[in-house]
């Protein structure tokens, strides 16, 4: 519990840092909301749950889904207009990945260990 909770607090620490790196704002709009959400839940569930955790899916079947969802969530960007392939979206995209990965490990670990103890 405690690594989990780290994990938290350590990235909203870093998401703000790089929120006010990036976007020059600490807090989100409801439009990057959105797409930080959708990474991050692909990153905890995809990524951290099931195959990290689990290995419920193999390492190209999860690359292939996490990209698809991705590089869908670009072309509707590109086609709606609000932002480009930008250097700094990507990083932020990545960030968001990776912490959702970690917490969604972290997070599936420490609800088996409670599981188990009961």
């Amino acid at each position: 519990m405690k690594m989990l909770f780290f994990s938290f607090i350590v990235g909203i620490v870093l998401l703000y840092l790089l929120n006010i790196a990036i976007l020059k704002t600490p807090l989100l709009d409801f439009h990057w909301l959105i797409h930080a959400a959708i990474r991050f839940l692909v990153g905890f569930f995809l990524l951290g749950v099931s195959f990290f955790y689990a290995h419920a899916l193999s390492f190209k079947k999860t690359l292939y889904i996490t990209g698809f969802i991705v590089i869908t969530d670009y072309i509707y960007d590109l086609y709606t207009q609000t932002s480009g392939f930008e250097l700094e979206t990507l990083f932020h995209g990545i960030f968001m990945m990776i912490w959702g990965a970690i917490l969604g490990y972290l997070t599936a670990k420490y609800i088996k260990e409670r599981l188990t103890r009961s």
